[in-house]
């Protein structure tokens, strides 16, 4: 016999529960009815439902509802779960005499489509071959903002992956890897139901979760209409043995016939076998929602959205956690289990600190980002600025910076910083000696003053690895982001620790940040190709040719880079509206840009850049290219992450001709299967759905002391009687939290906005309101307010405004 543990992420099961079920979403409407009169110590429930009253026993259904369990661990009294297996979706509901406490809904996509309902009516021929983004452009013209579903018909889903899926805790050490279709290397559902693997094999299995965010990953496999099995998976928080090494796992595999369940299985980890020969259900159900209770206690001190898309919102959620799974405590990893993602000597590679930190401070998860801080610069980051990593990515170097400085400004912990300060200003020092070296340049290079080195990590297995070492733009602009932000942090630290070294420092970091931008203008503007249809704007100072003439003429050009580097260029936030969409132009002209989404890999790739999105995205947000945004968001969202299961890979091959990806977790992959293939999971890519829908919420503008709130949110968000909130948003100006509730038939949109006391930013809050309809007048605190601009349909707050500021638009 095993014994047992639970993992101790958060202090007592039993105290924790009741308030978790207080937090609950209302009830779905199927469930209204559902009441419970008693449940007695045998296991019987009486209960009521769609007129029916029954004494139930487990497996035995009151309407819709099927008893599974009655669970009294950690509880106070007894709750009787009930799960609805009258259609493939449905809820798995936690429920009292009082009513129902919690409700978990279950998700499911198909994992194929229709071959004629694909590319929007183009062969795929067509999509590939073309220079512009066909898709994307064809969708744009039509006028108003892109539709998911729309965007999510243009592609297949996602159904070849090295590990299709996974499941864990953010302690374990292991991680547990599902193939496509569901099996595990301890577990296949095929076993149970074997007619699965002719379905499997056909690729015509549909996935989803349970728990709308939680990490329970769900399969199904359809036979006929009301006949199918399903397996539910999950990792509790719990070790064995005090093991660290091996997840638990919980499966459940039920056969359902008819619309009604036949039978239940639940296997704990492994095959029963003796002296075990069964698992009982209950601890399921028990441990199932401890694990819930884990997770909301770790994410309970960020922000929290409530929206009109709940895919979107539990999306983000469920990426959030999804990132902490991959670490192992607070080791960072750049992906699971294949090594080339998932070894050791990747863990310092500087694209997963730089995200992952910067996606839990953005959700206000404050703890974790200070442990991944502390961890990084303690185990990973030499005294003299270089990184333990294969090799270094300059422009990410910059974005380390401010990463630790944007930490510092939402939670004023400032003894972090100046824990690993030797360290931080080592970065900050290596950078300027670059900096040093580029200023020797002719005063008329169009290079002079920018950083030269490697644009990506993966240039030392290129033939000439000193060929790379060039001006990349990202280089400098996000030193110069970076020493701006650090610079202002230790200013400000210093002047409150009476260090004034440390605040001469910051002003030097300041003046070395103003000089460089200046710089990087004056080359921008001498690199600017203006002889090109369109205007190109290039990643390298200094190049004579355009990227695409650049890659025919040679594939090995240092240009090819150029991927990352346009990405991080815009993420700075250092370049003028005109560069951005000069950048945003070419690509989307010359096959750099398809559905909305950057690729990467060189020239006509056909390879979406999932784990650099975020960097693009983020440039067309801060100048306002809403609907450009809205694509990109809805693209990734369908296309870069598996459309069920919401697990991303580092980039996926859009073209069906491409050579499928192999690796250790593959079998089990559709043999009949013609879709383009995905690489590894990587954590980067998982996360840019969560910092998209921070910023499309909160937005912080970087070259001014502006927030944006709803900067770009769906016109639909605003319906009538949609509504959209946001609670506790970190920002560099402290918490911030509002909601917008449309009452449009009505002709109003009210909004409550709460600040702390004399904020010190400028708010502007947008109300993108539906086609046809636009902002007349403005009310705050029931006063006309006639700082409101009806074309940029927004309402501004001036610098010192602060609590509760009520704001009522009448719109016509």
């Amino acid at each position: 016999m095993r014994c047992r543990a639970y993992l101790i992420v958060f202090p007592l099961v039993t105290f924790l529960l009741l308030p978790v079920f207080a937090k609950t979403a209302p009830m779905p409407d199927t469930a209204r009815d559902l009441q419970i009169q008693s449940i007695l110590i045998s296991g019987k429930v009486a209960a009521s439902s769609a007129g029916q009253k029954v004494t139930l026993t487990k497996g035995k259904r009151v309407g819709p509802w099927t008893l599974m369990a009655v669970i009294s661990a950690g509880l106070q009294k007894p709750v009787a779960v009930f799960e609805d297996f009258t259609h493939q979706q449905g809820h798995m509901l936690f429920v009292d005499t009082k009513g129902v406490r919690a409700d978990l809904p279950k998700t499911l996509e198909p994992t194929f489509a229709e071959p004629a309902s694909l590319y929007h009516g183009h062969a795929i021929q067509e999509v590939t071959s073309s220079g512009r983004d066909l898709l994307g452009d064809e969708i744009l013209a039509k006028g108003g903002d892109p539709e998911f579903s729309e965007v999510a018909a243009c592609f297949p889903p996602i159904s070849q992956m090295q590990i299709y899926t996974f499941i864990g805790t953010h302690e374990s050490l292991d991680k547990v890897g599902f193939a496509y279709g569901g099996r595990t290397t301890n577990f296949d559902p095929g076993v149970h139901v074997p007619r699965f693997l002719d379905l499997r094999d056909q690729g015509k299995v549909w996935d989803g979760l349970v728990g709308g965010w939680l990490p329970v990953v769900r399969f199904v496999y359809p036979e006929q209409p009301g006949t199918w099995s399903e397996m539910v998976a999950y990792a509790p928080m719990r070790r064995d043995n005090d093991n660290n090494w091996i997840q638990p796992v919980w499966y459940r595999m039920s056969r359902i016939e008819k619309n009604e369940l036949k039978w239940a299985r639940y296997i704990d980890s492994y095959a029963p076998f003796p002296p075990r020969l069964e698992y009982a259900a209950e601890p399921f159900y028990e441990q199932l929602l401890a694990m819930r209770v884990g997770w909301e206690h770790v994410l309970d001190p960020g922000m929290s959205v409530k929206l009109p898309d709940q895919r979107l919102a539990d999306m983000a959620r469920h990426s959030l956690v999804r990132a902490m799974i991959t670490r192992m405590g607070d080791e960072p990893k750049y992906g699971v289990f294949e090594r080339a993602y998932g070894g050791n000597e990747h863990d310092g590679f500087p694209d997963t600190f730089n995200t992952d930190t910067a996606a839990m401070l953005e959700w206000g998860i404050f703890g974790l980002a200070g442990r991944y801080i502390d961890n990084y610069f303690s185990k990973y980051v030499r005294d003299d600025g270089s990184i333990l990593y294969r090799g270094p990515e300059t422009g990410q170097y910059g974005r380390m910076l401010t990463v630790v400085a944007e930490y510092a400004k939402y939670t004023t912990d400032y003894n972090l910083l100046l824990k690993h300060r030797h360290r931080i200003d080592a970065v900050a020092k290596l950078l300027l000696s670059l900096r040093k070296k580029a200023l020797q340049l002719a005063p008329n290079d169009p290079a002079y003053g920018m950083i030269a080195g490697w644009s990506e990590a993966d240039s030392w297995s290129d033939p000439d690895p000193s060929r790379y070492m060039q001006p990349y733009f990202s280089n400098s602009t996000e030193a110069a982001r970076g020493f701006r932000d650090l610079g202002g942090v230790w200013e400000i630290i210093g002047k409150k620790t009476n260090d004034q070294r440390l605040v001469a420092w910051g002003r030097e970091l300041l003046r070395e940040s103003q000089a460089l931008e200046n710089d990087i203008q004056t080359s921008l503007q001498r690199s600017t190709l203006r002889d090109t249809e369109p205007m190109f704007l290039p990643a390298i100072a200094g190049v004579k040719e355009p990227l695409a003439a650049a890659i025919a003429r040679d594939p090995l050009d240092p240009q090819r880079r150029s991927y990352r580097a346009f990405m991080e260029m815009l993420y700075s936030g250092n370049l003028t509206r005109e560069q951005v969409e000069s950048i945003f132009r070419y690509r989307g002209s010359h096959q750099g840009i398809i559905l909305g989404i950057p690729t990467v890999y060189g020239y006509d790739s056909r390879q979406l850049a999932g784990f650099l999105s975020y960097g693009h995205a983020y440039g067309l947000l801060q100048y306002d290219l809403q609907r450009d945004f809205l694509l990109a968001l809805y693209g990734i969202m369908a296309h870069q992450y598996t459309r069920g299961t919401w697990t991303a890979p580092e980039t996926r091959n859009i073209d069906p001709s491409g050579s499928p990806v192999q690796g250790p977790y593959y079998w089990g992959a559709p043999s009949a299967s013609f879709e383009p293939s995905a690489g590894p999971y990587c954590v980067p890519a998982q996360l840019v759905v969560p910092m998209m829908t921070r910023w499309m919420l909160a937005f912080e503008d970087p070259q001014s002391e502006t927030l944006w709130l709803a900067k770009v949110t769906p016109r639909s968000w605003l319906e009538d009687n949609k509504s959209v909130s946001v609670r506790n948003s970190p920002t560099r100006w402290g918490r911030i939290s509002f909601s917008i509730a449309s009452t449009l038939s009505a002709h109003r949109v009210n909004a409550e906005i709460q600040l702390p006391s004399a904020f010190a930013a400028s708010v502007k809050l947008r109300l993108r309101l539906p086609e046809g309809h636009r902002i007349q007048s403005v009310t705050v605190n029931d006063k006309p307010w006639i700082k409101f601009d009806p074309e940029e349909e927004t309402v501004t707050l001036p610098p010192g405004m602060g609590g509760k500021i009520a704001i009522g638009a009448d719109c016509r």
